[in-house]
């Protein structure tokens, strides 16, 4: 009797002393009726801008894929906090290092998740289908399951962007604008409704739905205070120009801000006025679109940015990736020397 209660006082003592690591497990099914390598990629996204960036340096597992379509990916390599993932097939002609995400329609080729190191996630795509990730179905826990609620509302629109009516392009948006914040406000899962509101239109819509984006601020602040997309959704907000706390205080920066331009044009006025009584009138300098060297890309979308287009819209007109305007615009900021679109706007009325 004494030896059985010594070695369960020893498998006690050495169970609570170990350190034990979580695994994750995310196995599923994918269809390879198309030209697909038999590898399915699991990639981090560090930030939001990153959402729909496929690159080689987020990957962080890679699982082979049976030929019945099977998969599982396992590891112990995830950051403690939850976090958005992607999980991706790449085209035959493709690398990890070339790959292109495929929206809606017959090459739907990626799913995003929640994951960290507790979470068992099985990714089932529909036989019936053709895409690899053909309507697909998740089992595993609730916030993954409203994350596949999410993108059964932002995946057909995007493919409706590519048809492109015209007509409707305009009420389709606002639509799926309306519909996202409506997931955001009733969803039970603070990560999916960051989802659903990284994939607005912050172009078209920031001016007019200031209250819902500053809204949704407080609340990760609340319920994600230390997390990285926190400070992220934080700078995000900065860079459209309205990470303002309340009414009050956006009232005042805006006053600050024309005091500040009155008094510089009052002071410049003086200053051409002492000039003007000693003829010493300076030359005002013209500039012209050469002095920037910009490529056709570059001037292409300047052009869209001067007609008011919203990023979604010119990768659309140009038959490009929504992540490579992305990085015309921030290549078109730095030559033109600005840094924000109301800046860009402004240079293009004058050389355009």
């Amino acid at each position: 009797m004494f030896r059985y209660i010594q070695f369960a006082l020893y498998t006690f003592f050495l169970l609570t002393t170990l350190d034990v690591q979580a695994d994750y497990v995310v196995k599923g099914k994918v269809n390879m009726k198309g030209n697909w390598q038999y590898q399915v990629y699991l990639a981090t996204i560090d930030k939001l801008d990153d959402y729909y960036s496929a690159n080689a340096k987020y990957v962080v597992n890679v699982a082979t894929i049976d030929p019945d379509g099977h998969f599982v990916l396992e590891g112990n390599n995830l950051p403690k906090e939850a976090q958005f993932y992607r999980l991706y097939v790449v085209k035959e002609e493709h690398s990890e290092f070339n790959a292109c995400l495929f929206v809606g329609g017959e090459e739907h080729n990626f799913v995003h998740l929640i994951l960290n190191n507790d979470s068992h996630i099985e990714v089932k795509a529909a036989s019936a289908t053709y895409a690899p990730f053909g309507d697909y179905t998740i089992i595993g826990d609730k916030d993954n399951e409203l994350m596949r609620s999410l993108s059964k509302l932002v995946y057909p629109s995007y493919y409706f962007y590519e048809i492109k009516f015209p007509s409707e392009l305009k009420f389709s948006q606002d639509k799926l604008n309306r519909d996202l914040f409506n997931f955001a406000d009733t969803c039970t899962s603070t990560l999916a409704s960051l989802a659903a509101i990284n994939n607005t239109d912050y172009d078209a819509y920031f001016a007019t739905q200031l209250a819902q984006y500053s809204s949704f601020k407080k609340e990760l602040a609340s319920k994600l205070p230390d997390h990285p997309y926190t400070k992220d959704y934080t700078r995000k907000l900065r860079y459209y120009g309205g990470d303002f706390d309340n009414v009050a205080t956006s009232v005042y920066k805006w006053i600050s801000m024309l005091l500040g331009i009155l008094v510089l044009g009052l002071m410049y006025w003086i200053y051409l006025l002492k000039q003007t009584q000693v003829g010493k009138v300076p030359i005002v300098q013209t500039i012209v679109l050469e002095d920037f060297q910009l490529t056709n890309q570059e001037i292409k979308i300047l052009e869209s940015i001067k007609e008011g287009k919203a990023n979604k819209e010119i990768a659309s007109d140009l038959f490009v990736e929504l992540s490579t305007v992305k990085s015309h615009i921030n290549k078109l900021y730095a030559k033109l020397k600005v840094t924000n679109r109301r800046e860009a706007i402004a240079i293009a009325k004058k050389i355009i």
